[in-house]
């Protein structure tokens, strides 16, 4: 199976050589892999990087890097620009941002599941959330979406969906790139106006998701975009808005209990060229900095 996975990039190389290399020895005999790093012009030594990788790597069977480096309009408009380059050919395709990384083998998981699955459009798995060290905070279940939370907040999240390309395609729905922060709100909400078929896989850990201290999410940007989007929701829907975030929170918890506590993880340290194995003191789905657990 054919993947195109797009990562937007900018002055962010001391990540994007762990999020490359996590996509990178993803291939195997079930799995290709064409990676498109988006760069934004970076000045940290992105380009001269991923120069250097695509020629080492030119040869390798079943894996591909492309890149483009110019100046862009932000993160939502490099992945655009990089989805509309999405090859005739790809079968899955997904969105990994450059300060995140896929766990050992999913992409074969993904890949099997979408085969036993033929009328899933998406697939979404579970993700663990690291801190800037890349130490454990907590991991996450997929949710349950549907059209009405999907109105009112996040349920999916990216770094942890793929997409049936054939779909993706017929659907053209692409980053609204007025937003800087809650653009995957925006994003996921059109999605599921179409109805999607969506299958879960509660008990694969496919992604890290890294607090690295600058994520947009945690900004005053994030205030403002969540005010015009309440604009257009009905004020009763609103209103009840924090018993549905509680409902969604307390059926991710019922699954976590009923699927095995992760114990470890494996992932890319800076420049290293082989993953560290890090092991998990103390599993939770309770997002909170104090519950680094790792050993």
């Amino acid at each position: 199976m054919k993947f195109y996975i797009v990562t937007p990039a900018y002055n962010a190389l001391q990540w994007l050589q762990g999020c490359v290399r996590s996509i990178a020895d993803q291939v195997c005999d079930s799995v290709e892999v064409h990676h498109h790093v988006q760069d934004g012009g970076s000045s940290d030594g992105t380009q001269a990087w991923l120069e250097a990788w695509q020629q080492e790597h030119a040869a390798t069977p079943g894996y591909k890097l492309t890149f483009e480096s110019g100046k862009d309009e932000g993160l939502y408009d490099a992945i655009n620009r990089a989805w509309r380059k999405l090859p005739d050919d790809a079968d899955i395709t997904a969105h990994l941002n450059a300060d995140e990384q896929y766990l050992p083998d999913v992409l074969a998981a993904v890949a099997a599941k979408a085969q036993e699955h033929p009328e899933a459009d998406l697939i979404t798995t579970a993700h663990i959330v690291l801190d800037k060290d890349l130490r454990y905070i907590c991991h996450r279940r997929p949710a349950f979406p549907n059209r009405l939370f999907s109105r009112l907040f996040t349920q999916i999240i990216t770094n942890t969906c793929f997409h049936r390309a054939e779909v993706f395609r017929r659907r053209n729905i692409y980053f609204d790139c007025s937003y800087r922060s809650l653009g995957d709100m925006i994003f996921f909400r059109s999605i599921m106006e179409t109805k999607p078929r969506i299958l879960r896989i509660p008990d694969l850990l496919g992604s890290t998701f890294v607090v690295t201290g600058s994520n947009v999410s945690w900004s005053s940007i994030t205030d403002k975009e969540r005010s015009r989007i309440n604009e257009d929701q009905p004020t009763l829907l609103l209103y009840i808005r924090p018993l549905f975030i509680r409902f969604n929170n307390l059926m991710c918890r019922m699954v976590d209990f009923v699927t095995p506590n992760p114990c470890a993880y494996s992932v890319y340290v800076g420049d290293e060229a082989s993953r560290t194995v890090r092991f998990i003191k103390s599993p939770t789905a309770s997002w909170s900095m104090r519950s680094q657990g790792e050993v």
